[in-house]
């Protein structure tokens, strides 16, 4: 009888894995650690923690739990010259590290991601570049960065001190403000602001998979990604301003059964 039993919760197992489809929501919860109303930018996510970048409540980075979004710490954004508004992009650079990019000042800002204190800076010598992602492996430090300009659909793709490397257009080609590396497909994934889908494209453009948001929600804005699982924060709708956790297996390019099945309601 008790082999019985742990076969049955093995295959159970099993279904629910194999279940699980690209784009399926699987958790959200509240982009305001702190209460309140404030106007976030940047997303980015290691093993543990999830780091998100608000200008209008002291200009702070917070440090949360990446499974539920407690809040653990928060910092001061480095500051890159220019406005702290013009502070857009965050990314994990693999390691200890996070990035942040300023396009008012072509600067990108190099922290550690427990103490937002900076190690360096770069700057690049042309193009508006809102988003930045690193190609890190989940663990070690990246050796690559993209960078996506907000309103033309550009890519630029440097060296992790700034050199450019090639550039690549998309379609469509608007309000992709952030940016997140999936080390799983090796691929970039963005929210367009806009239109308030979900993009994924290969570093030569092509996309490879796309869905709508929750349509009770608007304006994606923060992209994040780690261990099979992205993250995208919104600015606008009802419930406003949350961290919307998706489904994303290391198989994109299978085409989805159930993208956007909604698994996790709101708080």
């Amino acid at each position: 009888m008790r082999k019985s039993i742990l076969m049955v919760l093995a295959l159970a197992l099993l279904a629910g894995i194999a279940s699980a489809k690209l784009g399926d929501l699987v958790a959200s919860f509240d982009n305001h650690p702190v209460g309140g109303t404030a106007n976030h930018y940047g997303l980015a996510a290691d093993r543990d923690y999830l780091y998100s970048y608000y200008y209008t409540t002291g200009y702070l980075i917070y440090r949360m739990l990446r499974s539920n979004g407690s809040l653990v710490s928060s910092y001061h954004c480095p500051y890159l010259g220019g406005t702290y508004y013009t502070c857009r992009g965050m990314s994990y650079g693999g390691g200890t590290i996070l990035y942040i990019n300023n396009y008012s000042t072509r600067r990108v800002g190099i922290l550690r991601a427990s103490t937002g204190s900076k190690i360096r800076t770069w700057s690049w010598r042309s193009g508006l570049r809102y988003g930045i992602c690193c190609t890190h492996d989940g663990t070690n430090y990246g050796t690559r960065i993209w960078q996506s300009y907000g309103n033309l659909g550009t890519f630029y793709q440097s060296t992790t001190t700034g050199s450019l490397i090639s550039s690549f257009d998309i379609d469509p080609a608007t309000y992709q403000y952030d940016d997140a590396w999936d080390y799983g497909n090796n691929m970039i994934w963005y929210g367009n602001y806009s239109t308030d889908y979900i993009y994924g494209v290969k570093t030569n453009g092509s996309i490879l998979a796309s869905w709508r948001g929750p349509t009770a929600v608007s304006n994606p804005y923060g992209v994040a990604y780690y261990g099979q699982r992205l993250y995208v924060s919104t600015s606008w709708g009802t419930p406003d301003e949350y961290i919307w956790v998706y489904d994303c297996p290391n198989t994109v390019g299978v085409a989805p059964a159930s993208v956007g099945k909604v698994k996790a309601l709101f708080k």
